[in-house]
C-alpha cells in the first residue's frame, strides 16, 4: 500500500512540475511537432490590408505574421536598379534567396523616422529622400566619422516617460540602456505632408479633432467613423487603406507605424547569429557632459506593427519579441521614472509577464517558424515570437489580449496593465478611446494609443500629437520628462477647447 501511494505521489509531482514548467517564460511558445494544422500564413511581398470584423485569435495572428513577413521582405531601395523607393519590396527577391539570416535592407527599415515626419526645420521632404534627422534645438555634435544618414536613429531611451530599460544588468548594471525608435509608412507620411505639413497646421487639426471628439464622439460633426474624413473637416484622420486583402502594389495599405526596441551588441553575444543586427545612430554623453552622435551595432529585441484598416480604424496592434528577452541570462530590468524624469525605486530585474500569449498565438508562431524553415535554415525570424494582437475596441477586460504588452516595450506594471484615461492615470478605467460614436475604456497598446486620439486629437498616433513635436533633441541628456510633457499637453489642449 505504501509503495503504491509513493508511486501515485511521484506521478502527481511530475504532473504538477510539468504544469509549473509550462508557465515559465522560456516555454511559452510552441515549437515542437505537436501542432499539425496548417494555417494561412504565407510569404507576401506586400502586407495584407485588412481582415474581417470579429476575426478570431488565430486569424488575427495569421494576419500579423503575414504583415511581419511582408515588412521584412528585402527592400527595393538600392536593389532594384530603379529610382530609390523607400517602403517598397524587391519583387525579384524571395525568402529562399536569403543566405545570411535576413536581407541587407528590409522594407520597414526604409520607412520614415518620426523626426523625418516632424522635422525640426518644419520642412517635410519627399518620402523617398535619403534619411535626414533634423531637431529643433540640437544639443549634440556628430563624432568623427559618424554616418548621420543611416536608416536607424535610436533617439528614444525610455517607455513614454514611465521607465528606463536596461540589458545584461547582471554584468553591467544600468550601463546598457535599451533604446527605441518610431517609423511611419508612405501612406501616413504623405497624408500628413499633403494635409498638415507644418507643426502649426497639424496642431490646429489636433485641436479641432479633439474638440469634435469631446462634443460628438466623432472626428467631425455628422461623421460615422475615422476613415475617409472630408478634407473640409480639417481633422487628423489617417488613411485606412482600400480594404483589399489582395495587397497589390496598386492598393493603398493604410497607415502603418513601427516601434522597435534595441540593445547594444556586446562581446558576450559572439556573432549574435540569431539576432537581426544593424549599425545604428545613437547618442552618448562624454566625460564633460557633452552629447555625441555616434554609430554602433545594436540588436533588435522587440517590434510593434500597428496598422489602421477599414474594419479596424483604431489600428490593429501586433507585437513581437526576441526569444531571449525573458531568459535569466539576459537579466533585463527597468527603473521607474517620476514626473520629472528621475529614476526612483531601484532596478527591477526578472519581473513577471502579467499576461501570457494565448494558445492561438503560440500556434501561429509555430507555423510561421515552420514556414521559414521550409525555405531557409538560418532565418533569424524563427527566433522572434509574436506575443499577441489587438484589433477590436472593447470594454471587456476579459477579452483576449485586452492588456497586450511587450516585455521590452511596455515593461513595468503600469504599462503591462494599462487601462487608463492618461499617461499619469494609467489604471483608472477612464475613457481613452472612441469607436462608432461611443466611448470606451480600452486596455493595453490600443488603450494607450487611444489617449492620443481621445485627449490629443491625433488619431491613435503619438507621432502625430502636439507633445514636443517637432522634437527638440534625442532623449539622452534631456532633463524634462515625456510624462510631464504629456500632462502639460493634456491641460493645454483642454484649456483651448473651452474657448
Amino acid at each position: 500500500m505504501k509503495k503504491t501511494l509513493m508511486v501515485v505521489l511521484f506521478l502527481l509531482a511530475i504532473t504538477i512540475g510539468a504544469m509549473v514548467i509550462t508557465k515559465t517564460p522560456a516555454s511559452l511558445f510552441a515549437k515542437s511537432g505537436e501542432v499539425k494544422a496548417a494555417y494561412a500564413i504565407s510569404f507576401m511581398k506586400k502586407p495584407p490590408h485588412d481582415i474581417p470584423l470579429g476575426s478570431d485569435d488565430l486569424t488575427l495572428a495569421q494576419f500579423a505574421w503575414n504583415e511581419f513577413l511582408a515588412l521584412n521582405w528585402r527592400s527595393s531601395y538600392l536593389n532594384s536598379g530603379k529610382a530609390n523607393q523607400r517602403g517598397e519590396p524587391d519583387y525579384g527577391w524571395t525568402y529562399a534567396d536569403e543566405k545570411n539570416g535576413y536581407p541587407d535592407l528590409a522594407v520597414w527599415e526604409t520607412y520614415n523616422h518620426r523626426v523625418e515626419l516632424r522635422p525640426g526645420n518644419d520642412v517635410m521632404l519627399p518620402f523617398d529622400k535619403v534619411p535626414v534627422y533634423i531637431y529643433t534645438k540640437p544639443d549634440f555634435t556628430a563624432d568623427f566619422g559618424t554616418n548621420t544618414n543611416l536608416f536607424h536613429n535610436l533617439d528614444e531611451n525610455n517607455e513614454i516617460g514611465s521607465c528606463n530599460m536596461y540589458a545584461h544588468t547582471n554584468l553591467y548594471g544600468e550601463q546598457q540602456q535599451i533604446l527605441f525608435q518610431a517609423k511611419v509608412n508612405r501612406a501616413e507620411y504623405e497624408y500628413i505632408r499633403g494635409h498638415y505639413n507644418t507643426a502649426e497646421k497639424l496642431k490646429q487639426a489636433n485641436i479641432r479633432t479633439y474638440k469634435n471628439i469631446q462634443a460628438y464622439n466623432q472626428y467631425y460633426y455628422g461623421g460615422s467613423g475615422s476613415c475617409d474624413c472630408p478634407d473640409t473637416a480639417g481633422v487628423v484622420c489617417l488613411p485606412c487603406g482600400t480594404g483589399s486583402n489582395a495587397a497589390t502594389s496598386k492598393d493603398e495599405e493604410g497607415a502603418i507605424e513601427i516601434k522597435s526596441a534595441w540593445r547594444k551588441m556586446l562581446p558576450e553575444d559572439g556573432t549574435a547569429q540569431n539576432y537581426f543586427k544593424r549599425t545604428v545612430i545613437t547618442y552618448r554623453q562624454d566625460g564633460n557632459g557633452k552629447v555625441k552622435q555616434i554609430n554602433d551595432v545594436y540588436l533588435l529585441i522587440g517590434l510593434h506593427i500597428i496598422h489602421k484598416t477599414r474594419n479596424y480604424p483604431n489600428f490593429i496592434f501586433a507585437t513581437w519579441e526576441h526569444e531571449d528577452v525573458t531568459k535569466p541570462q539576459q537579466s533585463i530590468g527597468y527603473v521607474k521614472l517620476d514626473d520629472s524624469g528621475r529614476e526612483f525605486g531601484g532596478l527591477i530585474v526578472g519581473y513577471p509577464r502579467v499576461h501570457d500569449p494565448v494558445q492561438a498565438t503560440n500556434q501561429a508562431n509555430y507555423e510561421a517558424h515552420r514556414l521559414l524553415r521550409s525555405v531557409t535554415t538560418n532565418s533569424v525570424w524563427q527566433h522572434y515570437n509574436l506575443i499577441g494582437v489587438q484589433a477590436q475596441t472593447t470594454n471587456n477586460s476579459n477579452s483576449t489580449n485586452f492588456f497586450l504588452a511587450n516585455y521590452v516595450i511596455e515593461s513595468d506594471t503600469t504599462l503591462q496593465i494599462f487601462r487608463g484615461s492618461s499617461i499619469n492615470t494609467p489604471i483608472d478605467s477612464g475613457v481613452n478611446i472612441i469607436y462608432n460614436g461611443k466611448q470606451y475604456s480600452m486596455g493595453g497598446c490600443q488603450g494607450c494609443h487611444g489617449v492620443a486620439q481621445f485627449r490629443l486629437g491625433a488619431d491613435c498616433s503619438f507621432v502625430c500629437d502636439t507633445v514636443n513635436k517637432p522634437v527638440d533633441n534625442p532623449d539622452i541628456g534631456q532633463n524634462s520628462s515625456k510624462r510631464l510633457r504629456y500632462e502639460r499637453a493634456f491641460s493645454k489642449i483642454q484649456r483651448l477647447s473651452i474657448k
